[in-house]
Formats: structure tokens, C-alpha cells, sequence
């Protein structure tokens, strides 16, 4: 922006001050308005001229003047001189600084087939007493931390959201209609906001639970003992009650030995049963499987 432009900027705000009169409780009113119409673009404030930005920063002070805690406020309004676009309906709202809060609106909205021309969409830090009625607007509330400052200044200085819709001419009966949704979409999204702590603390508590269980040792299955032929060099896995046969058996009965190969006989096949052991004939197999102590 050009310091010419700056310049009248601030010319037409200090003219359209006149128009707020003295009921509004807003501070300072060219503060106001200059926190009012921050985002909105020189040449639509030009072209509607400081009486009808007076009228709309009015309107909505008005409308802000009492809100209860936790609530938000819609009325949806004919225009007549207090709209920054001629021959337009108005839908102005104040509540809390939350996401979403846009894309809520312009949904309800679409629903009713309502398409918004023209938005002015300020986020103030303003000053409230217990009871909800409005004292000052203090400053513009941009970001989350300046938020979380701002409710940490005094529990009376809170940043809200306001935001001034203009539109078409609306059908007969259909404001109420319109202002009723807006005030229950916004309900939803204040619940949603105020529960999305909750859920993602549960959510990171499941998380490291998962992770915890994914970390300890887990239970694995005993192995089966194996039938080995130290001389054929082949292996095959037998069932615990074969094992226990097989070394009743060989007490019984004696086969041929492999040179070397000390471990007890097998009775199917005359060799051993046992894990191939430290034997020289046992050489290939060394140090695969730990030895077995010897019964006793």
C-alpha cells in the first residue's frame, strides 16, 4: 500500500468513527475500527465510504455488546445503509476464536443455498466482565499464541472472532431459519475443539501402550527334539513321545556305531538320537546346537 493510499485509509476510519455514536463500548474508536477492517482491502472501504463502514462496525458492536460464556451470537439482518455492498443482506456473528469457523459457515450456508459476496472476518482481543458484557477492544488476536497470552493477561480479556457476511437479498422467513443452523453448527464446533485435547491425549496413551507391548519379550513355543543320524548326516523331527521310546529302546537294544560316536543308540536305526555331540565323526555338525548334559 502506497502512503497516499495509507493516508486516506486512515482519513476515511477517523471520518467513519463519527458513526459508531456514543453507545458503542468498543475503547477507542478508531482503534477499533482500524482492528475492525485490518483485512479487509482499501479500495472496498473506499467504495463504500466512511458512513457505511461507520454503520457495519456499528451494527456488529452492537450485536457484541452481551455474549454470554461459551456461546456464540448470530443475527442475520437487513442490510439497508449498514453494509458495505448496496442492497445486501447481512449475517453477523460473534464468538470465540476457534478453528473452523469459516468453512463451518460458508457450509451451513451452501446448505441454504446461500453464497456469500463479500467478508469481513476480524479476530480481536477484547475485554469482557463476568456477566459477558463487552468493555473494550483491546488489539487484533491473529495467532494461537497471542490467544493463549491474552487469557493469560486476566480472565476477562479473551480473544474473539467476529465476522460480517454479506449477501444476496434472502426469501421471506428464511433469516431465522439460517441463524438457528449457524448457532447449532457452531455449537458442534465448539464441542469438537473442546474435546480434541481429550481424544488425542487418549489417542498418544494408546500409542505408547502399543508400542510398550511391541518391546517385551515374547513367549516363544519349546522346540521339538530332533532325530539325528551323525553318520548319515540327515535330521528329521520326531514328537516328544517317539523321543521317550526311542530312548527306552535303545537301552534294550544295540545297533551298529559310527567310529567315534559315543552317544546312546537309536532303536529304529542303530544310530544316535541325541544332538550331534563333539565326536569326530560329528565335525560337520559342531557347535550348531549347545550340548546336553548327560543323564544322571
Amino acid at each position: 500500500m502506497s502512503e497516499h493510499q495509507s493516508a486516506a485509509r486512515r482519513a476515511l476510519l477517523t471520518e467513519a468513527a463519527a458513526e459508531l455514536g456514543d453507545g458503542a463500548r468498543v475503547g477507542d474508536y478508531e482503534t477499533y475500527l482500524q482492528c475492525y477492517y485490518r483485512h479487509v482491502d482499501s479500495s472496498d472501504l473506499m467504495g463504500a465510504g466512511p458512513k457505511r463502514a461507520g454503520l457495519v462496525a456499528a451494527e456488529h458492536a452492537r450485536l457484541a455488546a452481551t455474549r454470554p460464556q461459551g456461546r456464540a451470537v448470530v443475527r442475520v439482518r437487513s442490510g439497508a445503509e449498514a453494509t458495505l455492498l448496496p442492497d445486501r443482506d447481512v449475517i453477523d456473528v460473534v464468538t470465540d476464536d476457534m478453528p473452523f469457523l469459516v468453512d463451518t459457515i460458508t457450509m451451513t450456508l451452501a446448505a441454504h443455498e446461500v453464497t456469500t459476496e463479500l467478508v469481513v472476518h476480524p479476530q480481536l482481543t477484547i475485554c469482557r466482565d463476568v456477566s459477558g458484557l463487552l468493555r473494550e477492544v483491546l488489539r487484533p488476536a491473529e495467532t494461537t499464541g497471542s490467544a493463549d497470552r491474552a487469557r493469560d493477561a486476566g480472565s476477562d480479556v479473551i480473544p474473539e472472532s467476529w465476522s460480517h457476511i454479506e449477501v444476496a437479498r434472502l426469501p421471506a422467513g428464511k433469516a431465522s431459519a439460517i441463524a438457528a443452523d449457524l448457532e447449532h453448527a457452531l455449537g458442534d464446533v465448539r464441542l469438537a475443539v473442546e474435546d480434541y485435547p481429550k481424544m488425542r491425549a487418549m489417542a498418544l496413551r494408546i500409542a505408547d501402550e502399543l508400542a510398550a507391548a511391541s518391546m517385551s519379550p515374547r513367549r516363544r513355543p519349546n522346540r521339538l527334539p530332533r532325530s539325528s543320524c551323525c553318520c548319515a548326516g540327515w535330521s528329521t523331527r520326531i514328537s516328544r513321545s517317539s523321543a521317550t521310546a526311542s530312548t527306552t529302546s535303545s537301552k534294550k537294544r544295540t545297533g551298529p556305531r559310527s567310529a567315534g560316536c559315543r552317544g546312546p543308540v537309536s532303536a529304529s536305526c542303530g544310530m544316535t538320537s541325541q544332538a550331534p555331540h563333539r565326536s569326530p565323526a560329528c565335525a560337520s555338525r559342531r557347535g550348531r546346537w549347545p550340548p546336553i548334559p548327560a543323564a544322571g
